[in-house]
């Protein structure tokens, strides 16, 4: 019944994990980007199934449910989530090569940039009007 549709849409099916901490640790989940849009659930769970027991697995999509370009694996063990970066990172899927890395929660991505956005200086400039060429 996993990815069956129903009213157009697939269901995804997985099991539950009542232990936040387990939940929230990030222990064992993969990022995946620069997924082609043709992509979808179904497709991403039989190629990273090969690694592991997956306990989830999910492509971001926008609000008509297209796909985003990237996505989630859940795997029960750590050791199945390194397996598939070691694998799949770098890898060509429909004629994409994809981005696999273990998942770095928001915080700390916001947290790391943080501190090197301090280092830039860069300006945007915008709006100049059409008789502006390189030499002006």
């Amino acid at each position: 019944m996993n990815f069956d549709m129903i009213k157009g849409r697939p269901i995804r099916i997985m099991w539950s994990q009542r232990d936040p901490s387990l939940r929230k640790s990030g222990v064992g989940n993969v990022f995946i980007k620069n997924l082609d849009k043709n992509i979808d659930n179904k497709a991403m769970y039989d190629t990273f199934s090969a690694f592991g027991n997956i306990l989830s697995c999910k492509v971001a999509q926008d609000e008509s449910g297209a796909s985003k370009g990237y996505g989630f694996v859940h795997f029960e063990t750590e050791e199945a989530a390194n397996k598939s970066i070691d694998k799949v990172n770098g890898m060509l899927l429909n004629g994409k090569k994809v981005y696999v890395g273990k998942f770095i929660p928001r915080k700390e991505r916001e947290k790391e940039l943080g501190e090197k956005a301090k280092l830039f200086t860069n300006v945007y400039v915008k709006n100049f009007g059409e008789d502006m060429t390189d030499d002006k």
